[in-house]
């Protein structure tokens, strides 16, 4: 058993800071099913568990020879994790980094200044199980690698590319030179997205929650789309209308 000056404590530690995560492209995850998609995406560099974890069905699946795994008191796990009751186990994974190449299905879904977590991650997680072919994240964006937005991923972290630029000026430069059509959503779009044709390089971009885009970046985009509201409801949150425009997507796509 290690302790909580052991380095490998100690650095677990640091990485709940946002700062100390980027500076060492490494974070946190735990959770049994968890651990068990970063092993698997071989991005997982050891484990931190206690006795706690034998109580839970499946701790077999990470504690193999595939990863270094270290035993720990049940406080310190406490510390380290951030739901209300934890399995008894966390690991310290290494940050995927990507860039704009390294997406290979032209199919993008553009995050500008997104910022609850939980829509992040549900958003990540939504574009890689409909296929898309990576996302771009915008600066002043909800932190990624956050628990919060980690939890929401389900794993999904690991399966899809995630770029990040500074701003959107940046990112919509690189794509337009990638021959991508970038379209914005705003419910003052005259355009329905049933309306578009996404079967060639597409990239979809969602606004902040309260605010949406700016006007400088809509005017960056080829297209304003948006999703019919037909009831009293004014809006939809973010991460449900992303959804909905994204499976109309791979509706399209799906058409021959």
């Amino acid at each position: 058993m290690i302790g909580k000056d052991s380095r490998h404590v100690k650095e677990a530690v640091k990485l709940k800071q946002k700062k100390y995560r980027g500076l060492q492209n490494k974070y946190i995850i735990e959770g049994i099913r968890f651990i068990e998609e970063g092993i698997k995406s071989s991005k997982v560099h050891y484990i931190l568990y206690s006795s706690k974890l034998f109580k839970t069905s499946g701790y077999e699946r990470i504690l193999n020879e595939s990863c270094p795994a270290f035993e720990v008191s049940d406080d310190i796990i406490s510390i380290l994790a951030d739901t209300e009751n934890p399995q008894g186990a966390v690991a310290v994974a290494e940050k995927n980094l990507y860039t704009l190449n390294d997406i290979k299905n032209k199919f993008i879904v553009v995050l500008d200044e997104i910022q609850d977590p939980g829509n992040m991650g549900t958003i990540i997680r939504t574009a890689d199980a409909a296929g898309a072919g990576g996302l771009i994240v915008i600066k002043g964006s909800a932190d990624v690698y956050s628990s919060k937005a980690l939890r929401a991923t389900m794993g999904s972290i690991f399966h899809i590319p995630i770029v990040f630029y500074d701003n959107f000026k940046e990112a919509s430069f690189e794509l337009k030179n990638n021959d991508y059509r970038l379209y914005s959503t705003s419910p003052e779009a005259e355009k329905y997205l049933y309306d578009c044709n996404f079967k060639d390089n597409t990239a979809i971009v969602i606004g902040n929650e309260a605010r949406g885009m700016s006007k400088d970046d809509i005017e960056l985009c080829h297209e304003k789309i948006k999703i019919p509201m037909i009831g009293k409801a004014e809006s939809l949150n973010a991460a449900v209308a992303c959804s909905v425009i994204i499976y109309e997507v791979v509706r399209q796509r799906l058409t021959t």
